[in-house]
């Protein structure tokens, strides 16, 4: 009895109720992931406003905790139903599986669901979704909600494809797993770590990038952008020498 016990705990798990590392660790997750949005603010021309870009961001920072919560389910559920009889227990293998194939296949599916609801919200002029990323300012509210739904529920769609293609393919994907994650086994702590964080770093950057230049408003809207003189600024200061920049400032002190 003591050594089932000890064997059930060294597979690894996404999430552990009893466990407030995998807590800490997902948190952290989170932040890094959000906090890279930021800095692809400062690097964008034209620089959305503060206020556009928050909730753009909020809409990712929803969309992001719904589908990391729905990818360790999928993980749970997938460990115990692999097909054929090769078994993977590993909660953290079939995560870091699922997410790998989530930011890439899944990404695609995304960004081409959310071009087919663009057409369709241009033709029957749905005025909240025709233009993504542009919150009007008296119905700023009801176009960031109706956004935030549609996006769910285009994540929710491609979470169900992408359930599909890991079940119909886990018995060479089980295998795959156990041989990549095998020598982290030893180590079900540095394997979440690595899962959680090390892992999906690159990942997720890469997918929030790649999503938010689909969510965000386009350069034509004026309204969700900082002014013409506000961007000649960021403009000057990117391309400013720095020793120009810090001798005009030492001019100016001593004046």
């Amino acid at each position: 009895m003591a050594d089932d016990d000890f064997n059930e705990q060294r597979i690894c798990k996404v999430y552990d109720v009893e466990d407030s590392y995998t807590s800490w660790v997902q948190i952290l997750l989170a932040f890094l992931a959000l906090a890279s949005l930021y800095f692809k603010r400062l690097n964008e021309t034209p620089r959305r406003t503060l206020k556009t870009w928050a909730l753009d961001v909020s809409k990712q920072g929803f969309g992001a905790t719904y589908a990391h919560i729905v990818n360790m389910l999928i993980a749970a559920v997938i460990s115990d139903n692999v097909r054929g009889d090769y078994v993977l227990e590993d909660q953290c293998a079939w995560y870091a599986i699922n997410f790998l194939i989530d930011t890439t296949l899944g990404l695609v599916l995304s960004i081409a669901f959310l071009r087919i609801l663009s057409d369709q919200a241009e033709k029957r002029d749905w005025v909240c979704l025709k233009n993504t990323g542009v919150y009007c300012k008296k119905d700023t509210m009801k176009h960031w909600i109706h956004q935030l739904l549609a996006w769910l529920g285009i994540l929710s769609i491609v979470k169900v494809i992408l359930l599909v293609v890991l079940w119909v393919f886990s018995p060479l994907l089980a295998v795959i797993g156990d041989f990549l994650f095998q020598p982290l086994q030893g180590n079900i702590r540095f394997e979440l770590l690595f899962v959680m964080i090390l892992f999906p770093g690159i990942l997720n950057m890469f997918y929030f990038w790649i999503a938010d230049h689909y969510l965000k408003a386009g350069a034509e809207h004026n309204e969700a952008h900082e002014s013409e003189i506000e961007n000649e600024e960021i403009e000057d200061e990117k391309t400013e020498d720095p020793i120009t920049k810090y001798t005009s400032y030492e001019g100016g002190a001593l004046a």
